[in-house]
């Protein structure tokens, strides 16, 4: 991915920063016009920052505040790509939110099903398939039935999203017509989900399905806030769907459905808030834990230098991760998956 040139010029500034704190770690020390202050160097990376960002606070007591988090996370963001391989985290424009401010505002705890194989599905009439012969590689969003990457800004809309994104997938492969669809109806109508406080994939499903559909974008735009439903005046039910269906709990089978389609998942995305670039292995994530936060579309899979990864299409803007994408690793037998990704599946149906 190209940078531009602030960014190239951040990242340099972050690397400049990283040499600093391992020769001040290492014991040696240099004259102080020879070489910035740790305290000048971040000062210097944050006001870098606040102009690409375009970041601007009320008062010298917020930029402080806000400063001093950048602070913690410029050094999380740094000793965590010294550790790790495979991906990178970047000063995105989630530099100045604490690890417990973002999750309170992007993240909401999703409620995982005990089970989730072909006695679940059942209900919609359907059941996956645990094995196939897929392509060693697909993405759909070459194949033009993918929308462009949206943003639920600071709303917990992520399950209308991902919901919203398979929709528009599926509805692209059966028609040849790549309709842009509305969130917002469902933050606003789907009654058993909490709008902006959070809601349920499978939910949102159902509700178009006794809706008998659901609009486009422009017909019912995007407020990022909750709204009063407005269903029946806006009519116009743009695409339809019959039932959804769940996809059994292991990488096989989510495989298997991802070579079909894209598919909603929801997962523990708590430690994805500054990715940049590469192949997720997790992170801190628990390797049993069945434990999500967030709802996004797996677009396509793919395997680079001996690792297999999915491609996935989140909701936090254009200006985050690979574009609004990120690699997450697949095939690391893991039991629901990296980050419990395998434990919450589904599609619709048409």
């Amino acid at each position: 991915m190209a940078l531009s040139i602030s960014s190239k010029t951040l990242f340099l500034h972050l690397l400049i920063f990283c040499s600093i704190l391992m020769y001040l770690s290492s014991g040696f020390r240099t004259e102080e016009s020879v070489l910035p202050s740790k305290g000048e160097q971040e000062f210097g990376i944050f006001r870098q920052w606040m102009k690409e960002h375009g970041k601007k606070y009320p008062n010298s007591e917020t930029t402080e505040t806000r400063y001093q988090i950048f602070r913690k996370n410029l050094k999380y963001i740094a000793e965590t790509n010294s550790k790790r391989s495979g991906y990178r985290l970047g000063l995105n424009k989630f530099a100045d939110m604490s690890p417990d401010e973002f999750r309170k505002v992007y993240l909401r705890q999703l409620p995982t099903p005990t089970t989730n194989d072909s006695a679940a599905a059942a209900t919609s009439g359907y059941v996956q398939k645990k094995y196939c012969a897929p392509p060693a590689s697909v993405d759909w969003r070459q194949k033009g039935v993918v929308t462009p990457v949206k943003d639920q800004e600071q709303c917990g809309s992520c399950w209308a999203f991902g919901t919203v994104g398979a929709i528009e997938s599926i509805n692209a492969i059966g028609t040849g017509k790549l309709v842009s669809l509305s969130e917002q109806e469902l933050v606003d109508c789907d009654s058993a989900s909490d709008g902006c406080s959070g809601g349920y994939t499978e939910s949102a499903f159902e509700w178009v399905i006794k809706n008998g559909g659901i609009t486009e974008e422009a017909n019912y735009p995007y407020r990022a806030r909750d709204g009063v439903c407005k269903v029946k005046q806006n009519g116009g039910r743009v695409v339809k769907i019959n039932s959804y269906a769940k996809v059994p709990k292991s990488d096989g089978a989510l495989l298997c459905a991802t070579a079909k389609h894209p598919i909603t998942v929801a997962f523990d995305a708590t430690y994805l808030q500054f990715y940049e670039d590469g192949i997720f292995d997790g992170g801190n994530c628990k390797r049993r834990s069945t434990y999500t936060n967030h709802a996004v579309l797996i677009v396509g899979y793919g395997s680079k230098d001996g690792k297999d990864y999915w491609i996935v299409k989140n909701s936090w803007g254009k200006d985050w991760g690979k574009n609004g994408y990120f690699l997450i690793e697949r095939n690391k037998n893991w039991p629901n998956g990296v980050c419990a990704i395998n434990s919450w599946a589904s599609f619709p149906t048409i």
